[in-house]
């Protein structure tokens, strides 16, 4: 089933930005290009989840096959070198019932950040999803991780916050 959707996303449209002299394309990954985005799973785990989570190989496949499954990649991509991706898909809100947009990954690689791609894979994932029919988009980012400024910047609004203590020491 995964691999079915994988192997559809080659056909998809792309759209290119021109930035300076260079050409940046952000497309829907290939098969090929989303393998390669999956072997740094890990290491977008780690980042992401800001120590809260033990990055394992069983971990980061749990986090992201789910999404796959209707969901997809958009790579920033210039000089035929991938700088960055984000991943699309929808879910049901828990608590509303809606069906919703979803980001459930940035990720811009450590040679290519301070440069705005975050915030432009972000800007044209929001207009896909607005394009595929969603009116809302939702995300979920670990305290104390940084890209919170970014999507505060671009108008996300916090609407729950999961709090928890340690029960090792004496209340």
């Amino acid at each position: 089933m995964v691999l079915e959707f994988l192997g559809a996303v080659s056909r998809m449209n792309c759209k290119f930005v021109l930035k300076g002299m260079k050409k940046m394309t952000i497309r829907k990954a290939t098969y090929r290009e989303t393998r390669k985005i999956l072997d740094h799973s890990l290491e977008v785990l780690k980042e992401a989840s800001m120590g809260y989570v033990i990055p394992t190989k069983e971990k980061a496949r749990q986090m992201v096959f789910p999404f796959l499954s209707d969901g997809y990649y958009l790579i920033y991509i210039e000089n035929n070198v991938i700088m960055g991706w984000i991943a699309v898909a929808s879910t049901i809100d828990y608590y509303s019932d809606d069906t919703v947009g979803i980001i459930p990954e940035l990720y811009v690689l450590p040679a290519y950040r301070k440069q705005g791609l975050a915030k432009i894979l972000c800007k044209e994932a929001l207009n896909l999803l607005k394009e595929e029919g969603h009116t809302r988009v939702q995300l979920n980012v670990f305290s104390g991780n940084h890209i919170k400024h970014l999507y505060q910047k671009l108008g996300f609004q916090e609407v729950s916050t999961l709090m928890e203590i340690k029960l090792d020491n004496e209340i």
